[in-house]
């Protein structure tokens, strides 16, 4: 049996608007931690065009003191960086359940041209999305990301 005859493709059922369930990771005992926290708030979209956006935000972020946009200090825009996290591009289901992102902009400069790749699966309502190691914080972390159909 072939992988193609396991997983379903997604990529058409994948097309709409998602809101952010959770976002975990298990750390090195084995335990689920919440990466922003218990409520982190964000949006997943994709388009019949092949298009995909995503933004997640930590529950409480702290405002500015000022109301100046880009008039924050630098403790004040390090944590609004490091407390929302987004990308857009392009996507394509590369094999059954894949989903290949050619991200062409988003908060980390780093990702810009790069193929994210995630490991998509529905069930019911939800779109659980699953990524390879990815480096942060000093170690290598698979997340997994659920979300529920808007």
């Amino acid at each position: 049996m072939e992988l193609q005859d396991v997983v379903p493709k997604i990529a058409k059922d994948v097309i709409g608007t998602w809101k952010l369930v959770s976002w975990t990771f298990k750390n090195e005992h084995g335990k689920e931690v919440n990466y922003f926290g218990t409520n982190p708030a964000g949006i997943l979209m994709y388009t019949e065009s092949g298009y995909m956006s995503v933004h997640i935000m930590k529950e409480n972020r702290t405002k500015f003191k000022s109301e100046g946009m880009y008039d924050g200090t630098s403790e004040e825009i390090t944590e609004a960086f490091k407390t929302y996290f987004a990308y857009f591009g392009k996507f394509i289901e590369s094999a059954p359940g894949v989903l290949r992102h050619t991200v062409e902009g988003g908060t980390f400069p780093n990702w810009l041209g790069n193929v994210e790749e995630r490991y998509g699966k529905i069930m019911g309502n939800k779109l659980v999305l699953s990524t390879p190691p990815i480096h942060t914080e000093g170690r290598d972390i698979v997340f997994d990301v659920v979300w529920q159909r808007v």
